[in-house]
């Protein structure tokens, strides 16, 4: 090599390193603005019940929003063990309710699979419980329900089937829970026996959180993103 090739050589080498920080720079800047415009357009699982929205700013200037939400009212109905189950007895659960009927032909099948893969999903968390409440009580008595449970390998503590009075179960999934559940309308073969597909998630200050098709399984995976993210919150 010559000398003036040499020198060329080196100038080349010179303006590539001077070049190089910005190349990199550039590289880094297109990198991040595709992730900033991944992150702007994500969509989250839709929480379904806010009633009211309050922003605070607390010291330091800084803002939050505090969401009202519809809070779940006292009930007291009965299990497939015949053990009471009062509103005090979840307090600090984050709560999975849903409305079935052991002979439900439809949807009730479906539900009750999609809740027990929620069950095996969260087996040991203690604090995820699982509330199917039967629409239908005459028939499903405390026998019925035990057998119906031992059916989808429900665990003691962790998935309750309830049953209980015919109007307070109603009045429940109505002002309660916000659901539909009434005993005419639907089949006449099973009574006439209606009740919402969905899926109320509750928090444990007894907040209702969300609402998910009970027989969709991409909603029910939203759905247990979301317990997971309200364990979180719950957990500072």
């Amino acid at each position: 090599m010559t000398q003036n090739n040499y020198r060329g050589s080196k100038k080349q080498w010179g303006l590539f390193a001077a070049l190089l920080p910005l190349l990199l720079f550039g590289l880094f800047y297109l990198y991040t603005k595709r992730a900033r415009a991944d992150v702007g357009t994500m969509v989250y699982p839709e929480k379904m019940f806010p009633i009211g929205m309050d922003t605070i700013i607390g010291a330091g200037g800084f803002k939050t929003v505090d969401s009202v939400y519809h809070v779940v009212p006292d009930f007291n109905f009965t299990n497939q063990y015949n053990q009471s189950i009062l509103k005090k007895d979840l307090e600090g659960k984050v709560l999975l309710f849903n409305f079935f009927f052991t002979s439900c032909p439809s949807i009730c099948p479906m539900m009750t699979a999609q809740m027990a893969r929620v069950q095996e999903a969260f087996i040991r968390d203690d604090e995820v419980v699982i509330v199917s409440i039967s629409i239908d009580p005459i028939r499903d008595t405390v026998q019925q329900l035990k057998a119906f449970s031992i059916e989808y390998a429900a665990v003691p503590g962790k998935w309750h089937f309830l049953t209980g009075d015919k109007e307070a179960i109603y009045q429940f999934a109505g002002t309660g829970l916000k659901l539909l559940a009434q005993s005419e309308g639907g089949d006449p073969e099973h009574d006439g026996f209606v009740h919402s597909d969905r899926v109320v998630l509750v928090d444990p200050d007894w907040n209702i959180r969300g609402f998910y098709n009970g027989t969709d399984v991409k909603d029910v995976n939203f759905m247990m993103g979301d317990v997971t993210l309200i364990m979180k919150e719950f957990s500072r």
